[in-house]
């Protein structure tokens, strides 16, 4: 059956030449990955930032952290090729290999991938405290969780609510958090025009890419 994988493509555009990393078909797979990503999430996210309704503009931050947060999970999986995350990060995953069987460690991959969000690379505890307090506080629950906050106001990223303990809290400045994450979208678009480029494991990011499409357009 064909389906759409982007606004302008469909399941028969992502061609079986994706699997040569050297392939020219890889101006069109990289054009697909973008679309995708910017027709159906960042474009209607930009809408809402630059929105001339207040009531949106100012009330819009749980709505936009939510669709980050799984694109955060979404672009791990293209990094490594995965269909879901539980492929790697789950405990009924019976593969020995994988040591760390939690959905949380698939933000400290991400994070540890990027270059920029440095606010999350000082302490792992900030990574795993932003796992269960705002994307599992607002994927299930609708709302960030315990004394963790959302807003523009902050001058950084990532502020702490007890400087001593990052457990205690996060204040994320979801604009700033927001750039960081169209940021990393944009290299790894970037990266996938280099048919060597490496995944923080060594793996090649244009064969765990398609891995990941062919998957998707089954």
């Amino acid at each position: 059956m064909t389906k759409k994988i982007s606004e302008k493509h469909s399941t028969t555009d992502w061609t079986s030449d994706l699997a040569d990393i050297n392939s020219d078909s890889w101006v069109k797979g990289i054009e697909i990955i973008r679309t995708r990503f910017e027709s159906r999430y960042l474009i209607p996210i930009e809408q809402l930032i630059n929105s001339t309704d207040k009531v949106v503009k100012y009330n819009c931050g749980f709505l936009i952290m939510s669709i980050d947060s799984l694109l955060i999970e979404t672009l791990n999986q293209f990094y490594l090729g995965l269909y879901n995350s539980d492929e790697k990060y789950s405990n009924r995953n019976k593969n020995k290999t994988y040591k760390d069987k939690e959905n949380k460690f698939v933000f400290r991959d991400f994070f540890k991938h990027s270059s920029f969000f440095p606010d999350f690379k000082t302490d792992e505890k900030v990574i795993f405290t932003f796992y269960k307090e705002i994307r599992c506080g607002l994927l299930h629950q609708a709302e960030s969780k315990t004394n963790s906050l959302i807003n523009i106001r902050e001058s950084k990223m990532v502020t702490l609510i007890d400087n001593s303990n990052p457990e205690k809290g996060l204040i994320i400045n979801r604009r700033l958090f927001h750039k960081a994450l169209v940021d990393e979208f944009n290299k790894y678009l970037k990266d996938l025009e280099d048919p060597t480029s490496k995944n923080i494991f060594g793996e090649n990011l244009r064969e765990k890419c398609n891995r990941k499409m062919q998957d998707l357009c089954k």
